[in-house]
C-alpha cells in the first residue's frame, strides 16, 4: 500500500539546539514524568518547539531501554542532569498516532511493516514527537529514523575515488525511492558493487563501504574510549587496554556479540543473529542465513550473488568500535559471511602497531 494511503510522510528534521535528559526507560509513563522534569528545568520562554523522545535499540541496561527526552531551546540549559547539545539533522518517516497511548504500539507496527516491506534501513534508535505533550491522549508523531545508505555511500565514494568515478558507481540510483521494492534495491546495490570493484582497489572499497555502516547511538561508543583510556593509563602495554575493552563488552549487553577474542594484534568478532529465535528454529541452512543477516536489502536475496565487498558495511560496525576506543585507524577483514554460504558473519580487526 502506498505511503500516502497509510498516512506515512517523509520529513526532514532540521538540526536544532536542544536541552535533554538521558534515562533508563522501563515504563511508558516514565516519558511524561521526564518531560515534566525537563520542562521545569528550562527557563520560562526558552522552549522553542515540541518535545521528543529517542529510544535506543542498543544500550547497557539489562532492563528497559536507554532513552533521551528533549525540548528544542533558544539557549543552552545546564542544570543537574539536564544537558544541551546540537541535535543533528535527521531524515524520518512519520505517522501520527491519535488516541490512547495503549494503542501506540499498533501505530508503530504499521510503520514498521511498511519499512520492512521496502527494505528501509534505520539508525539505531526510534523517535517520537509529542505534539501536545501536556495531554496524555494528545497526538504523537511516531518516526522511523532513516539511515540513508545510498546518500552516505555517494558521499564516501566522492571522498575516496572522486566525483567522476563516484557518478559512474551511482548510476541508476535516481530510480529508487522510499517505496521501491527490496529486489529493486538489491539489484541496484549489486550492480553498484560490481562497478565499484572495477574502479577502486581493496583499500578504497573498504574505506568507502565501512564508512556507510549504521551509526551507534549517542554515548555508546564513548564508553569504550573511557575504558580504554583508563586501562591504558595504568599499563604501558596497550594490548592490556584492548583486553579491558573486550572484557567490558563481554559483560555489557549493549554490543550484540556472539563471541570475540584476541590473538596477538588481531581481534576476532562474531555477531549474534539478527533474529535469534528464527535462527534457532530454522530447518535449513538457507533459513539460518536469512535469520542471521541484519541487512534488509540482503536478507531475502542471499542466493543472488552480491559481491562480498558489500559486507564491508558490517565491518564498519567494528571499525567504529575500535577506532573510537583506541583513537587509531584499524583494518577490518571479512572472514565469514552468509553471502559466502557461511552460517555466521565473522570479522578480524587488525590493530595498528603504534597503539
Amino acid at each position: 500500500m502506498p505511503m500516502d494511503d497509510l498516512g506515512i510522510l517523509y520529513k526532514r528534521v532540521e538540526s536544532r539546539l536542544v536541552a535533554y535528559i538521558r534515562f533508563n526507560l522501563k515504563e511508558r509513563t516514565d516519558i511524561r514524568k521526564m518531560l515534566q522534569e525537563l520542562a521545569q528545568a528550562i527557563p520560562a520562554g526558552d522552549v522553542d518547539g515540541t518535545p521528543y523522545v529517542h529510544i535506543q535499540y542498543f544500550s547497557s541496561y539489562t532492563e528497559g531501554y536507554e532513552a533521551e527526552v528533549g525540548f528544542p531551546v533558544r539557549q543552552p540549559v545546564e542544570s543537574g542532569r539536564v544537558k544541551s547539545k546540537l541535535l543533528p539533522a535527521l531524515e524520518v518517516l512519520a505517522i501520527t498516532h491519535r488516541g490512547s497511548p495503549e494503542t501506540l504500539r499498533e501505530t508503530k507496527l504499521k510503520l514498521h511493516q511498511f519499512t520492512s516491506q521496502h527494505a528501509l534501513i534505520s539508525d539505531e534508535f526510534t523517535r517520537e514527537v509529542y505534539l501536545d505533550w501536556g495531554d496524555p491522549q494528545g497526538p504523537v508523531d511516531v518516526q522511523f529514523v532513516i539511515h540513508n545508505w545510498n546518500k552516505i555511500f555517494a558521499r564516501n565514494l566522492e571522498r575516496v575515488i572522486g566525483r567522476d568515478r563516484s557518478a559512474t558507481v551511482m548510476k541508476g540510483v535516481e530510480a529508487l525511492d522510499l517505496e521501491s521494492a527490496p529486489k529493486e534495491r538489491f539489484a541496484w546495490a549489486k550492480a553498484a558493487m560490481q562497478r565499484l570493484e572495477d574502479l577502486a582497489d581493496e583499500h578504497q572499497k573498504y574505506d568507502v563501504i565501512s564508512s556507510c555502516a549504521h551509526v551507534y547511538p549517542p554515548g555508546q561508543l564513548d564508553k569504550l574510549k573511557v575504558v580504554y583510556d583508563e586501562a591504558h593509563s595504568q599499563s604501558d602495554d596497550p594490548l592490556e587496554a584492548v583486553d579491558a575493552v573486550s572484557a567490558f563488552m563481554a559483560n555489557d549487553p549493549g554490543w550484540n556479540e556472539k563471541e570475540h577474542y584476541r590473538n596477538g594484534r588481531v581481534l576476532y568478532h562474531t555477531k549474534n543473529p539478527a533474529d535469534p529465535q528464527g535462527y534457532a528454529d530454522a530447518q535449513t541452512d538457507n533459513e539460518k542465513r536469512a535469520a542471521y543477516c541484519f541487512c534488509p536489502v540482503i536478507r531475502a536475496n542471499l542466493d543472488k550473488g552480491m559481491p562480498l565487498t558489500y559486507c564491508y558495511c558490517g565491518a564498519g560496525w567494528y571499525r567504529q568500535q575500535w577506532e573510537t576506543a583506541t583513537g587509531k585507524p584499524v583494518r577490518v577483514e571479512v572472514l565469514q559471511s552468509v553471502l559466502k554460504g557461511d552460517l555466521v558473519c565473522q570479522f578480524a580487526v587488525y590493530l595498528p602497531e603504534d597503539l
